[in-house]
C-alpha cells in the first residue's frame, strides 16, 4: 500500500530539518531476501538444540528473554547459550529494501540517526557493498565518534560481529557492570539526541523495561515532533504485545500514527520520495543555463517516471561517483549543474528516459558529473562490474579532455578521436565533444 501524501510530506520535512530518527527491531530483517528469524523462532532453535542434553521447561521454548535468563541464572550464559545455542549463522543474510533505505539515508545524512535492537549486520552489509565502511556504535561515545562521516547507527543490544559475547538477551544482564555501562552510555546519547525528533518505529515491538525507562528519561515531557509506527500488526495486536511501549510512544507527541504496512515496504517508499526530491533539485540546478538558451525544464524531466534503483543511479551520476559506490549527498552538489543542464538539453532534443540513462538517436547515453576533472582520470575511476550493462556513450559533463585538443574534434568525427572505455564499448566524451558530435 502507498503511504499517504501527508505522511510522506511530514517525513520529508523531517529529513529537511535533520530530525528523522529510526528505531528498528527484528521485524525489519524478517522480509525476504534477508529472512532473518524472529525472536520467537530463535528461542525455538536454541531450545530444540539443548533439549537433547537436558529437559527445559516447555514455556521457555517461545520466550527468548526467559530462555536466556535460565542460562544466565545457571552461570553458563556465555559458554552455552551465547557460544553454543544461538544460531548465529541464521542471523546473517542479504539486505532487504528496508536495510538499503536506512543505510542510504544514514550515508547521505538524510536521517539524523538509526537505533536498532538487531544483532545482524545487514544495514552495515549494504553499506559495505557500496564501499562505505559503516560500523554500528555500541555505546554513546562510539555514536559520536562514528558520526564524522555518516549519521550514526546505534546498536543498543549489541552486534553479531563486534563483541558478540556482550550482546544483550535478557534483563538480568543489566546488572553486569560492562553491560550496565554500555546501556547507560546509550541512554545518555538518546537523552541528547531523541528529544524534538521525528521518530519512525520499524519492526520493533517489545516491553523491555529498561528501554521504556530510557524513553521516559529522554522524553520527560511530550517533546517528540512526531511518532510514526510502521508495522503489519493491527493496533489492537501491538497494544496487546507491548502495552507499556504503546502507551509511551503514544504519549511522546500529539502527532502519533500507526500505518499497517511492512517496514521494508514503507522505508523503500520513503527512500524513493527522498530521491525524487533530490532529482527535482538536481534538475533545478540546470534551469538557469536552460533559461540562458531560451528553454525551460521539459516535462520529460520527471522523477516520477523512475523507480528506486534508477533514482539512486541518477543520484550517483549527478554526484560523479561510479555505481560501485554510494551516493553521499543529501542534496545535489552545485558542481553538478552542468550535468543537469546536459541531461535537460538532451531531453529537449528528443531523448527519452531509459531508467537513469537516456536514449537518443538509437544510442544509450549516460551523463555523469565531471566536476572540472580530467576526462581520462574520471573514466579510470569508474571501475564497474563487467556484468553490468554499459551505455553506448558516457557524457562527462564538466570534465576537461587534456589528451585531445578541442580544435581537433569536429562533428561526425568523434568516433575516431574519443577512445572507448577499457574492456567495454562505452565511449567517454566531454559535454563539449558530445555537443559537436551529436549536434545537441
Amino acid at each position: 500500500m502507498p503511504l499517504g501524501t501527508d505522511l510522506v510530506t511530514r517525513l520529508l520535512e523531517a529529513i529537511e530539518a535533520n530530525s528523522l530518527v529510526f528505531l528498528c527491531g527484528a521485524g525489519l530483517s524478517v522480509p525476504a531476501p534477508s529472512s532473518i528469524p524472529a525472536a520467537a523462532r530463535v528461542a525455538e532453535i536454541c531450545y530444540d538444540t539443548y533439549q537433547h542434553i537436558a529437559a527445559l521447561p516447555p514455556a521457555l521454548r517461545a520466550d527468548i528473554d526467559q530462555l536466556a535468563e535460565h542460562f544466565h541464572q545457571r552461570g553458563d550464559f556465555k559458554p552455552i547459550f551465547i557460544n553454543q545455542l544461538v544460531p548465529w549463522d541464521d542471523l546473517v543474510g542479504r539486505p532487504n529494501a528496508g536495510h538499503a533505505a536506512i543505510a542510504d539515508l544514514l550515508i547521505c545524512r538524510a536521517a539524523h540517526a538509526a537505533l536498532t535492537a538487531n544483532f545482524d549486520t545487514l544495514i552495515e552489509h549494504w553499506a559495505e557493498e557500496h564501499k562505505v565502511a559503516m560500523r554500528g556504535a555500541l555505546d554513546g561515545q562510539e555514536a559520536v565518534a562514528f558520526s564524522n562521516a555518516i549519521s550514526p547507527l546505534v546498536k543498543f543490544h549489541g552486534c553479531l560481529q563486534r563483541d558478540r559475547e556482550q550482546t544483550l538477551w535478557t534483563k538480568p544482564q543489566l546488572l553486569e557492570p560492562e553491560v550496565q555501562a554500555r546501556v547507560a552510555s546509550c541512554s545518555q546519547w538518546m537523552n541528547l539526541h531523541l528529544p524534538q525528533k521525528d521518530l519512525v518505529v520499524v519492526g520493533f515491538w517489545t516491553d523491555w523495561g529498561y528501554l521504556n525507562e530510557v524513553f521516559a528519561n529522554a522524553f520527560a515531557i511530550a517533546n517528540a515532533r512526531s511518532v510514526t509506527v510502521f508495522d503489519i500488526g493491527t493496533t489492537a495486536e501491538l497494544q496487546q504485545k507491548a502495552p507499556d511501549l504503546w502507551t509511551k510512544l503514544n504519549g511522546l507527541s500529539n502527532r502519533f500514527e500507526h500505518v499497517q504496512i511492512s517496514g521494508a515496504e514503507a522505508l523503500e517508499q520513503l527512500r524513493v520520495a527522498h530521491s525524487k526530491v533530490w532529482a527535482r533539485r538536481f534538475f533545478a540546478l540546470g534551469q538557469p543555463m536552460l533559461q540562458a538558451v531560451g528553454q525551460g525544464v521539459p516535462a520529460t524531466a520527471n522523477p516520477d517516471l523512475l523507480d528506486c534503483d534508477a533514482l539512486y543511479d541518477l543520484r550517483r551520476d549527478g554526484e560523479g561517483v561510479p555505481y560501485t559506490r554510494a551516493a553521499k549527498t543529501k542534496a545535489p552538489p552545485q558542481a553538478g549543474a552542468l550535468s543537469a543542464f546536459a541531461r535537460l538539453r538532451f531531453l529537449h532534443a528528443g531523448a527519452t528516459q531509459q531508467a537513469s540513462w537516456l536514449d537518443y538517436g538509437g544510442q544509450t547515453i549516460r551523463i555523469v558529473n565531471g566536476a572540472g576533472r580530467d576526462l581520462a582520470s574520471v573514466e579510470a575511476s569508474y571501475k564497474e562490474p563487467s556484468t553490468r550493462s554499459q551505455a553506448d556513450m558516457v557524457v562527462c559533463a564538466g570534465a576537461i579532455d587534456l589528451a585531445v585538443p578541442a580544435s581537433l574534434i569536429a562533428s561526425g568525427s568523434g568516433a575516431s578521436i574519443v577512445r572507448p572505455a577499457p574492456g567495454g564499448g562505452a565511449r567517454w566524451l566531454t559535454w563539449e565533444q558530445a555537443q559537436l558530435e551529436l549536434g545537441i
